[in-house]
């Protein structure tokens, strides 16, 4: 499936889709499956909207308060309800409750009195009151929670709200399997009841997440409007790690109005980790250039911005977007990550800045200094850099850990070999042309025969020997060996050559021109094009 991202849809998703919006009614949503923040985060976007019944919003957004511990600011939510519609009894049930914690019972009473009497023989309202003594204390309150939950179910045996209160209860107790029955059986008497199926999903999950899947993709096809079933679907596919299904899901989600700007951001993850790279880039960008994006999340989606083009090799946007990543404030609690430094490191190296990319690389080897992924990868930055002193001290540390593979001891031998090369220390030369030696060894003891080794060995012993005095014959004699015992020696010319050359010029110097010639002319074999070569040759007596 492939989705289009569109950065401004993200935010302002027009008139087709606002069909699809249920207004303040998924922070209700939201409110009864306990998700507070989310619920104040609706009602209070949608609380100006035409559709929005100011009464009804006023009243769970004074519930919230309470949960949170703030009886004044629920009393003003439960005043402006009763202010925009008397009529509704749910504020003063609200005000009840604020009494109740008070200690103040005669008054609660009286507010549920008056409540009752707005609606005579309510089922959903009487347990709204259970409600309100049970969260206050279920066991003082106990008798005025079985009369209140006994008088729902005689007025309307098959109302919901009941049989969801009691599974609650069972929650709160963990007797998962009760609280289930209760959210099943109140699915029963209303099949689309978009709180008794989410808490029994919830409650299942972690026992069958496939039932509790089903159960939500039941409810969806029943209320394929609801913000709250959408996301609940989205993040139950993303815990049971079915990446694909969550990125669709999720994709489908955030066209809603009522979705949230976490969900963006979550979703830029699962685009990333579905090679998605341009789509997740995409919204990653129009969330940092969002004014309400937190500084977390933009700190997080500046980290994504990075990581995808990393996997588009767009070196030079990607190492653009690691300084602009590192260039801003940490947030407070985030922390950098290993391959935040990994991928800017890779991004500066490829883009022409092997200096600063050793910079990067370090960092990430102060965040995990037995990673010996990181140690070659340090390493190598080094040899970009020409630092080959560096290059050969991180690439030791990875033989160290003891965590090393065989190619590892020839790297190592090749770290020092281009010391050897370069330095202009007879101390430092002498003593890395011994360590070369010694891992060309040790690596050609594990892997005989390899000509790469064998090569490296020569090469070696004629840096070693400085002039040409035949010290390396032996290494360069079973190079040879090894080279014309392959089938095919079109991939080894360049081996061929060296070996030849050095031959051929020690003979030459030794006066020994007719073995000389037979080595120049094996040369010539593999390098056919080297006319100055050939006239040489020609030329010799």
């Amino acid at each position: 499936m492939k989705i289009k991202i569109i950065a401004a849809s993200l935010l302002v998703l027009g008139a087709s889709l606002s069909s699809m919006a249920q207004g303040y009614k998924d922070g209700i949503e939201y409110y009864k499956v306990g998700q507070f923040d989310n619920a104040k985060e609706l009602l209070e976007r949608n609380l100006n909207n035409a559709s929005t019944d100011k009464s009804e919003a006023y009243y769970y957004l004074g519930q919230i308060a309470l949960h949170n511990g703030k009886a004044s600011e629920a009393k003003a939510f439960f005043d402006k309800g009763l202010a925009a519609n008397a009529q509704n009894p749910y504020n003063l049930v609200g005000l009840g409750a604020i009494d109740l914690k008070a200690g103040n019972e005669k008054a609660a009473e009286e507010n549920f009195k008056a409540a009752r009497k707005l609606t005579k023989k309510d089922a959903k309202l009487e347990t709204a009151i259970a409600r309100a003594y049970y969260n206050v204390n279920p066991t003082d309150f106990a008798k005025d929670i079985t009369k209140s939950i006994n008088n729902a179910r005689k007025w309307k045996a098959k109302d919901p709200d009941s049989y969801i209160f009691e599974g609650d209860t069972y929650a709160d107790k963990e007797a998962w399997g009760d609280a289930a029955g209760q959210y099943e059986l109140a699915m029963t008497y209303e099949p689309d009841n978009v709180e008794a199926y989410v808490k029994y999903a919830n409650t299942y999950f972690n026992v069958n997440p496939d039932m509790a899947i089903g159960r939500l993709e039941e409810l969806l096809a029943k209320q394929p409007n609801s913000a709250l079933v959408q996301r609940q679907l989205a993040e139950m596919f993303y815990k049971d790690n079915q990446g694909v299904k969550a990125a669709e899901q999720y994709g489908q989600y955030i066209k809603n109005p009522n979705h949230f700007i976490q969900d963006e951001v979550r979703y830029v993850q699962l685009l990333f980790f579905g090679n998605k790279y341009k789509e997740s880039y995409d919204l990653a960008t129009s969330i940092v250039n969002d004014p309400s994006a937190t500084a977390e999340n933009v700190f997080y989606m500046r980290r994504m911005q990075l990581y995808n083009l990393v996997a588009l090799e767009d070196w030079v946007s990607a190492a653009d977007a690691g300084k602009s990543f590192f260039a801003m404030a940490k947030p407070q609690g985030s922390v950098y990550e290993v391959r935040d430094y990994t991928d800017y490191a890779e991004a500066l190296q490829k883009s022409g800045s092997p200096e600063e990319a050793v910079q990067a690389y370090e960092k990430a080897i102060e965040l995990n200094p037995k990673n010996v992924e990181l140690l070659r990868n340090l390493s190598d930055t080094y040899a970009a850099a020409k630092d080959y002193e560096k290059s050969a001290y991180y690439y030791q540390k990875v033989i160290d850990s003891n965590a090393y593979k065989a190619n590892d001891l020839y790297e190592l031998a090749v770290c020092y070999y281009n010391v050897a090369v370069t330095t202009g220390d007879e101390t430092v030369k002498a003593n890395a042309i011994g360590n070369a030696r010694k891992y060309l060894a040790d690596v050609n003891e594990q892997v005989p025969g390899n000509v790469r080794i064998v090569n490296q060995m020569a090469r070696v012993e004629k840096l070693a020997e400085g002039e040409n005095t035949g010290k390396a014959i032996p290494a360069y004699n079973e190079l040879l060996k090894l080279l014309n015992d392959k089938d095919d020696k079109s991939d080894y010319a360049s081996m061929f050559i060296s070996a030849y050359n050095y031959l051929a010029t020690y003979y030459f110097n030794k006066g020994d021109k007719d073995a000389a010639k037979g080595y120049y002319k094996k040369w010539l074999e593999y390098d056919p094009e080297n006319e100055a070569l050939r006239n040489f040759v020609d030329q010799m007596k």
